[in-house]
């Protein structure tokens, strides 16, 4: 595929991600513990390659996160070398994990705090993902708390 459409793609994935996030944090303990746990105020950035596309969130006390600029710097921001391997990872045919062992992306910042929120896009891939897809790329599928059809509905319709 070509850049621009990869890039398209990886920028609509982001939006329902982030929206998913969203949706999860207010339905599913275990998210929103994990997110409850972040220092106040920490921010982190996604990068999908040179000029590719960003999510930014910051830590929100009311609403678990919210969006901010894509030129907002960030405390962790994790950089992904090209547009076709955060494709790659998007799209759920590598794992993050995998992704980290073949060096796809960098990260700026404490690697300790990243991992809370690599576990809060786990427990979303698990939800936007069919279960036999789930297990190539998680080395353990969580029991879910809400349908996934849910997930989506709440996340595409819902003002957020």
């Amino acid at each position: 595929m070509k850049k621009e459409v990869l890039n398209h793609v990886n920028a609509l994935v982001l939006q329902v991600l982030y929206r998913s996030l969203r949706v999860l944090y207010k339905n599913d303990s275990r998210v929103r513990d994990e997110i409850d746990s972040w220092d106040k105020n920490i921010s982190f950035k996604l990068v999908c390659g040179p000029g590719g596309a960003v999510l930014a969130l910051r830590r929100s006390e009311r609403v678990g996160f919210r969006k901010l600029p894509r030129a907002q710097k960030a405390d962790i921001t994790m950089r992904f070398k090209s547009v076709e391997g955060a494709f790659c990872v998007l799209s759920g045919q590598k794992s993050i994990a995998d992704a980290y062992a073949e060096h796809l992306f960098t990260l700026e910042g404490d690697i300790y705090k990243t991992m809370g929120f690599v576990r809060c896009v786990e427990f979303a891939e698990a939800y936007l993902f069919p279960r036999i897809w789930s297990r190539r790329i998680l080395k353990e599928i969580p029991d879910r708390q809400l349908a996934p059809l849910k997930v989506y509905a709440l996340a595409l319709l819902e003002n957020i």
